[in-house]
């Protein structure tokens, strides 16, 4: 009975210390992915010049329809390996999660071939008219491509509580998308004397050549792993016998609630921008440059800033998942409250005073990455308390 005991102990100790390490990764890896897709802001304003506003307007636009193209092409499916990945593994049925990861690239693949195309050919129509925002969607067609099946990989990784690997990809893709977007701009902008829409372009395009790096590392981990990956296999016991289509049934069944929870932002925020301009017209005489300023401030700006502190939530969301999973596999109910209690506590002590600090400070910070606004400064203290609640979707959806 004692030494029963001590075994539940000892569990629920390393439940604990994998969360807080692999925490402490996810949170290293998003906060600094955040920093830099926020920090490249001040150099490309300053180069975009008086034309600041209307390409961050752009940029918002084409990258909106490009995250929920990107949630469709994914089909949640990230997420849903990371949880079935985390269970199967529970159960010491590793043979099972190997096949379920092959299973899930081959779909990833088709998906992302199927929304590139559709994103690419359907840009015309996607962009209600607008001809500045066609290229920028072609652009980003490219990343759909890849993206699905980058997302996969991280998701398995993530179901072997692997989350340096996944962390350090996430930095690499940020940082390549940043340096290329950067470079791109400044020579068009500044040695070519070009248009600001085809800077914007580029910085969209960007997206594609961080997400090469990406899978460059990814690839990398999994091939050191290889021989782990493969001894574990060999040890699986109790494999059920699942065809492939069957498990990329299991895949897509499993992914429906992700796919509800991570779309669920995002269409508001394409209700937003497809009624935004309609809506500015019908209540005032609004000029296109004026409307395209004022989305700017609401869709982009503030964005940039507050979504650093909602990828805390993010990070310790992805962290609990296959920790959850696991547990429940193992039918061990008290380890699931305690994360769910862990979780939960690690959100209030981060999120409540970042959110806080953020919204108090809310004047030099826009300032400091755009220019002085009233307008900018009263919406980035709103939107800090905003991403209370948003964090808190992420954790609870988790």
């Amino acid at each position: 009975m004692k030494s029963k005991s001590t075994e539940n102990v000892a569990t629920e100790q390393s439940a604990t210390a994998k969360m807080v390490a692999g925490s402490a990764w996810m949170t290293a890896g998003t906060i600094t992915s955040r920093l830099l897709g926020a920090i490249y802001v001040i150099p490309w304003v300053t180069w975009m010049g008086v034309y600041s506003d209307q390409a961050n307007a752009l940029y918002a636009k084409g990258y909106n329809i490009y995250s929920y193209l990107l949630i469709l092409a994914s089909a949640g499916i990230p997420s849903a390996i990371s949880q079935m990945v985390g269970d199967y593994n529970g159960r010491g049925q590793y043979l099972t999660s190997r096949r379920l990861y092959r299973s899930a690239l081959y779909f990833s693949l088709l998906t992302g071939i199927l929304f590139a195309g559709f994103m690419y050919l359907g840009a015309p129509w996607l962009s209600q008219g607008d001809a500045n925002l066609v290229p920028v969607l072609r652009s980003l067609a490219w990343a759909v491509l890849l993206i699905p099946a980058m997302s996969i990989s991280r998701g398995y990784l993530q179901g072997y509580n692997w989350m340096a690997p996944s962390a350090l990809s996430q930095f690499i893709e940020q940082l390549l998308r940043v340096i290329y977007m950067l470079a791109a701009t400044f020579m068009i902008m500044k040695v070519a004397h070009g248009h600001w829409q085809a800077a914007t372009m580029q910085s969209t395009f960007a997206a594609f050549v961080g997400a090469v790096g990406s899978c460059a590392v990814l690839i990398y981990v999994e091939w050191r792993q290889r021989k782990y990956l493969a001894n574990l296999s060999a040890q699986s016991q109790n494999d059920p016998e699942i065809s492939t289509v069957k498990l990329i049934r299991k895949i897509v069944y499993r992914s429906i609630p992700f796919i509800i929870i991570e779309s669920a932002i995002v269409l508001f925020q394409l209700f937003d921008q497809y009624t935004f301009k309609p809506v500015m017209n019908q209540i005032g005489h609004f000029t296109t440059l004026q409307i395209d300023t004022l989305y700017a401030l609401f869709a982009f700006n503030t964005n940039k800033i507050y979504m650093i502190i909602v990828s805390l939530a993010t990070a310790m969301a992805v962290t609990a998942i296959p920790l959850l999973a696991n547990a429940r596999a193992r039918n061990n109910l008290a380890e699931i409250q305690q994360q769910i209690e862990k979780a939960t506590l690690l959100f209030a002590s981060i999120m409540m005073p970042a959110s806080l600090g953020l919204a108090a400070v809310a004047q030099p910070v826009y300032t400091v990455f755009y220019r002085y606004s009233e307008a900018g400064t009263t919406l980035m203290a709103f939107a800090a308390f905003m991403s209370i609640p948003y964090g808190l979707y992420n954790i609870g959806a988790a």
